[in-house]
């Protein structure tokens, strides 16, 4: 049987400082990002999310790493 718990108005004594948890400001900075809609048939939708399974990504991630790289070289 499970222990019984006995409820206090007493404060807890954990005995250490709780890490903080919350973001640091800079993390909390929206990125600058745009949608794009694309239009692609569907023998090319098919063999993305094929490409994008076998790498063990999303779509979108897959398609987002290609146009970078694409533009970075």
């Amino acid at each position: 049987m499970k222990k019984k718990i006995t409820y206090t108005d007493e404060p807890m004594n954990t005995g250490g400082v709780a890490e903080d948890f919350l973001p640091r400001p800079k993390d909390l900075v929206l990125r600058k990002e745009r949608v794009v809609t694309l239009r692609l048939d569907d023998s090319t939708v098919e063999e993305l999310q094929a490409e994008a399974r076998r790498k063990g990504l999303g779509v979108s991630s897959l398609i987002r790493m290609w146009v970078r790289e694409r533009l970075a070289g």
